[in-house]
């Protein structure tokens, strides 16, 4: 690199989207001010130090992104939602076709009505002497294995639902019905969490150890609205190839107002 080259590079402006200076007031208890140098040689000297300003910024997602998979093969009978629309926990989203299983339950819910008949008509008798221990045994058995297989079916067709895990919002639909899902192709909808938000930064060690586990934190999102946050995790492994340590922010959203996918940072 000749010294063209040199000074060009030493006093070209970095850009860093949110302004770094702050948080470096944070992590390390000084202005960029109180010093003499050039800003620009500050922050040259930044983008090289392990911690970058950029690793420093983050974004807000959704608490819970959800990808709602067929567990069985099969097609797409009913979608239930659309776009956009809430999700209850517990919801039925979308189905999987189930009548050949409906049929399977019919017969099965029908033959163990039939062998409950049998086995209380046999307890009848037996009271009478006219019925063997054996029979009645061998007819409670048989009820058992009846019920058991009833409980089978259902539990079959229950796969064959998607239902919501969580009080969300339907993100993305990926299969309409008539279409074949399989082990290979098993995602049909998304659903996000965002009654809540999370933000992962990437903070140099002094700045995460000065944070405590379910602690407060004030965030900055890119329009410079401050946030209240509260920290979930801090990783007890710093990054070797950044030098920065991945902190999780996680921010109250009740009433739908915060957007997911904005820029934050945390505030001085």
């Amino acid at each position: 690199m000749n010294r063209n080259q040199e000074t060009t590079l030493l006093t070209r402006p970095v850009r860093f989207g949110f302004s770094a200076f702050p948080v470096f007031r944070i992590c390390f208890g000084f202005r960029i001010s109180d010093f003499g140098f050039s800003a620009h040689l500050i922050a040259f000297a930044l983008a090289l130090s392990p911690a970058r300003a950029d690793d420093m910024l983050g974004y807000v997602e959704p608490y819970r992104i959800i990808t709602l998979s067929a567990a069985e093969t099969g097609v797409i009978a009913e979608v239930l939602v659309k776009e956009g629309d809430p999700a209850k926990k517990g919801q039925v989203l979308a189905k999987l076709d189930t009548a050949t299983l409906q049929a399977e339950l019919e017969i099965a819910q029908a033959e163990a009505k039939l062998q409950a008949t049998r086995k209380q008509r046999l307890d009848e008798l037996a009271g009478s002497s006219r019925a063997t221990p054996e029979e009645l045994e061998k007819a409670r058995t048989d009820l058992t294995i009846k019920d058991a297989q009833v409980r089978k079916i259902q539990a079959m067709i229950e796969t064959r639902l998607l239902r919501s895990p969580v009080d969300g919002l339907v993100n993305e639909i990926k299969r309409d019905p008539g279409e074949a899902v399989s082990p290979t192709s098993a995602h049909v909808l998304t659903v996000v969490q965002i009654d809540k938000l999370t933000a992962n930064l990437f903070l140099p060690p002094a700045c995460a150890l000065a944070l405590k586990p379910g602690g407060p934190a004030t965030l900055i999102l890119d329009d410079h609205e401050k946030v209240a946050a509260t920290i979930e995790f801090i990783s007890p492994i710093t990054d070797p190839a950044s030098g920065t340590v991945r902190v999780k922010f996680m921010i109250e959203n009740a009433a739908g107002k915060l957007r997911s996918g904005v820029r934050c940072a945390l505030a001085p």
